[in-house]
């Protein structure tokens, strides 16, 4: 209910100016329900008929004012609920956003928005339908109360059943958005595996057949049913409603409960009370989905919605010496019982200000979980980072992030170049280290914007290390840059562009297999089996022996 309590509070005059407007339309049809049971007992009286005029044109302008309400506040709904969910998936931890996974956030973003936004939306028209109903009610009431007391039972009676009619409707939505999180997964598949499904036609054929289609069906067979079950509810209040009529003038006509004019008034009024009954049952739908989708949003468990980025968040010294993992360790929680799950750790490091360090390891030793661990993206489930003398708790974290530029090997390649906390970094600054990074024949910048990023993936870690060099933050991750570059560039990178980095006062941490570039390291560590040493092969010496020997040369 997170979700509504904010957008009552950031739209509490909005919704109140459209339920006002609603209420004042639905009173309106309850007072020409009156009318006109006096113009059938005055016909001929034109004064009558100038109110009823009048009653026309109220109706018409409150009515259309409350529609237009409604329809703008449906749109600054969505506008809001987007704002929310894009900013509190913003606000998230990376763990949690990885547990989650991308087909539910985008099922989320795309889909559950819409379906609260749409329930909301026929708030309105519930609160319409409600009024008129219970004023139209009361009017019956006040006419003849046992005919009332009549009609009141036998709706009490068709609402009890079509509540069972509205559960299997709501369990089905249910289902059918289960499913939505599903489809969300082939989707992904097809377009993230599209090279391997466009060469293996037998495996595009098998996801097809066995995987999206069977998902796709049991999706459609909910939706069907949903349909079906709340057609019969719509009916079934419809045919109930008629019913009352006949068992009006069954009353009346043979048991003599009230006059034949009574009997018209009720007829009229059922049949005029009929519309905004049936448009009640109609919004069933939409407030069962509303609530279908609100339940997956709180599934989520993403981060309560704040405002800002994190300018009220706590600070750490600019000046620090020493980043350092304190018997730090992180494991990931196993697929089954059965297995016991991969951990790092527990790790001591410590990473001096200004040291460029290579990090080697085989293919699931730990690597990038190590960087994750170190940036402050996993937080350590058992020891601490701590910068100098500051432990890094979980109000630091934010801060700690700030000092860290990366280059994932799973990078996203944004278009826009950010300089220091978000600033402008200059399109010359920009273009001249795309020509120190081989590009500017290929790429340019306007207003800040790289012209194109569709490369090859060598050129596009040269473009993802040119937005980090732009951040200027004191701490570079890098996670196998070099691994996608040719031999010439690949040399260019450890001999030319890594020293000018450290140069510049940049600390390196660098996931590295080019053990011909060792030399060039203040040291190099390798992780095995989640447990991390320093390397001891004849590079690592020599690379601390040229290190001391450029320090004593000045």
């Amino acid at each position: 209910m997170s979700l509504i309590r904010l957008l009552f509070r950031s739209h509490r005059a909005f919704i109140a100016l459209a339920m006002s407007l609603s209420l004042v339309s639905a009173a309106i049809g309850v007072a020409m329900i009156g009318y006109v049971d006096r113009l059938l007992a005055q016909v001929g009286d034109a004064r009558g008929l100038a109110g009823f005029a009048a009653l026309l044109v109220a109706l018409f302008v409150f009515g259309s004012a409350a529609q237009l309400a409604m329809s703008t506040l449906g749109h600054k709904v969505v506008y809001r609920l987007r704002q929310t969910m894009v900013k509190r998936v913003l606000d998230t931890d990376v763990e949690r956003l990885e547990a989650v996974g991308l087909a539910r956030i985008l099922a989320t973003l795309n889909g559950d928005i819409n379906t609260i936004t749409l329930a909301f939306a026929s708030l309105p028209s519930v609160v319409y339908g409600l009024t008129l109903t219970f004023g139209g009610f009361a009017y019956l009431a006040w006419l003849s109360l046992p005919l009332f007391a009549a009609c009141a039972l036998m709706i009490a009676v068709a609402v009890g059943c079509s509540a069972l009619l509205m559960a299997r409707t709501r369990r089905e939505a249910r289902l059918a958005r289960d499913m939505e999180d599903h489809l969300y997964r082939h989707y992904q598949a097809v377009v993230e595996g599209r090279k391997e499904l466009a060469l293996n036609r037998d495996r595009a054929r098998s996801v097809y057949e066995h995987e999206f289609e069977p998902d796709a069906r049991r999706s459609r067979d909910h939706e069907i049913r949903t349909d079906i079950y709340n057609g019969l509810n719509q009916n079934w209040i419809n045919t109930i409603l008629l019913a009352t009529i006949g068992l009006v003038f069954f009353l009346v006509g043979y048991l003599g409960w009230a006059s034949p004019g009574t009997a018209a008034t009720f007829a009229f009024a059922l049949m005029f009370l009929r519309t905004p009954m049936a448009g009640m049952v109609g919004s069933v739908p939409s407030l069962i989905a509303g609530s279908v989708a609100l339940a997956k949003v709180d599934s989520l468990q993403l981060a309560p919605h704040r405002e800002g980025f994190g300018d009220d968040e706590a600070t750490l010294p600019a000046d620090w010496s020493r980043l350092q993992l304190r018997g730090a360790a992180y494991r990931y929680a196993a697929a089954t019982p059965e297995e016991a799950g991969f951990g790092v750790g527990p790790i001591d490091l410590s990473l001096r200000r200004g040291e460029l360090l290579f990090v080697i390891g085989g293919n699931g030793s730990g690597k990038s979980t190590l960087m994750r661990v170190l940036s402050g993206l996993y937080r350590p489930q058992q020891g601490a980072l701590w910068l100098d003398d500051t432990e890094i708790d979980a109000a630091r974290t934010p801060a700690l992030r700030r000092l860290f530029a990366t280059v994932f090997s799973d990078f996203h390649l944004f278009n826009r170049v950010l300089g220091p906390d978000g600033a402008d970094f200059g399109d010359e600054r920009a273009q001249a280290l795309l020509a120190r990074l081989e590009l500017a024949h290929k790429v340019s910048v306007g207003d800040g914007v790289l012209s194109d990023t569709r490369l090859s993936q060598g050129q596009r870690k040269r473009l993802a290390l040119l937005l980090a060099w732009a951040e200027q933050r004191p701490i570079l991750l890098l996670d196998e840059w070099a691994a996608d570059q040719d031999p010439a560039f690949r040399r260019f990178f450890y001999e030319h562009l890594l020293p000018e980095l450290r140069a510049a006062g940049k600390t390196i941490v660098a996931v590295s297999h080019d053990d011909r570039y060792f030399h060039l390291a203040d040291r190099v560590l390798k992780l095995d089996g989640g447990q991390l040493a320093e390397y001891d092969g004849d590079h690592a010496t020599g690379g601390r022996m040229a290190h001391a020997l450029a320090q004593a040369l000045g």
